[in-house]
């Protein structure tokens, strides 16, 4: 996403700014100047806080927005702190950070006030994908291969409920959100700061994709906003076209140096329950259906995405929104004090979901 600076002197960001991480959270703080014309000029005003890995050329918006402060202006001389919900982008590269100052005109798009821009790249220590990556797809089942998942925080820093997810997207993935097809997932369980899982090698059941397109694996973390992107990799694929023959897509993470993938001869076990080495689950035999197919009963409603949930009929975003807010649920009971569910409702997902 991209925002182009607007040019105005309605306001200002003062030379005293900044802005400091508290893992899903983040503190802002700046001084600002806003004239008299500001006050009529905009009816909505923000702080927003970006990443990008490219930079911001000629003080252009790029890449994620991670932040955003609500601003009241009054003319003249303002400072402001606050912490607020943060989304760190996803990826293990440093990332240039900006400030921006937002406002919504009549038109109701956002424009650029003003834009600092940080002379120090930011790192973000989150649980990441290293090595090889490959997903190979046939006959329903997806076969995930990662030569290690890390938690590179410090040794008391336990993670939150770690989880693979594969999409079928139309572009690659750069971080922030995204549409797609969901393809396949899996819980890994918690992760000990300082630990990893070595040589994992995962057999799940998986909807075929159309294709061409790009697959992402992605290792999501569960947080107090529900499951985050911590890190992911962007897998090639390719279908051919009026075939129900099952694709094989495989890719290696990019490096700096390039090497040859490595045989696996060590499985993982993974778990579904906290624990920091996952334990191998029993998939079924029976292929799974094509991902525009009907929702299969026994959607995990403390792991499930939205857009799995979203694919229930009868749940609105407003809905899978709420329900995702308040996990997790100790039983299929509890969804029937989330705004939106009704007693009907609640009986069609006491069919539709799991626990």
């Amino acid at each position: 996403m991209t925002q182009d600076i607007s040019g105005t002197a309605l306001a200002s960001i003062g030379e005293t700014h900044g802005y400091c991480f508290d893992g899903d959270s983040v503190q802002i703080n700046a001084e600002l100047t806003f004239s008299d014309a500001a006050l009529s000029a905009a009816s909505q005003w923000a702080l927003q806080l970006w990443s990008s890995v490219s930079g911001f050329p000629d003080k252009q918006l790029a890449g994620v927005k991670v932040a955003e402060l609500a601003v009241y202006p009054a003319a003249g001389y303002q400072s402001l702190a606050a912490t607020v919900a943060a989304m760190p982008p996803a990826g293990t590269d440093d990332q240039e950070m900006a400030l921006a100052l937002v406002f919504w005109g009549e038109n109701g798009l956002p424009s650029v006030a003003d834009l600092a821009v940080y002379p120090v790249a930011e790192s973000f220590v989150q649980p990441k994908l290293s090595g090889n990556v490959t997903c190979a797809l046939a006959d329903g089942m997806a076969t995930l291969t990662v030569d290690a998942i890390e938690n590179p925080r410090a040794e008391d820093n336990l993670s939150g409920t770690l989880a693979l997810e594969v999409w079928a997207l139309d572009e690659p993935y750069a971080g922030g959100s995204w549409q797609g097809i969901p393809v396949a997932s899996m819980i890994l369980g918690v992760l000990g700061g300082g630990q990893q899982l070595s040589d994992c090698n995962f057999v799940v059941p998986a909807a075929a994709p159309e294709g061409p397109g790009v697959l992402t694996l992605m290792l999501r973390e569960w947080g107090p906003a529900g499951y985050v992107t911590r890190d992911y990799c962007n897998l090639s694929l390719e279908v051919p076209a009026k075939s129900k023959a099952k694709p094989k897509a495989a890719a290696k993470k990019a490096t700096a140096k390039e090497e040859a993938p490595k045989e696996k001869s060590t499985k993982v076990k993974a778990k579904a329950e906290p624990k920091p080495v996952a334990k191998e689950s029993k998939v079924p035999a029976k292929a799974a259906k094509a991902a525009k197919a009907p929702v299969a009963k026994g959607i995990a409603v403390n792991s499930a995405s939205e857009a799995d949930l979203l694919a229930i009929k009868g749940l609105s975003a407003t809905v899978v929104k709420a329900i995702i807010a308040s996990r997790p649920h100790a039983s299929l009971d509890d969804l029937g004090s989330v705004k939106g569910v009704g007693p009907k409702l609640l009986a069609k997902l006491r069919d539709e979901l799991v626990l």
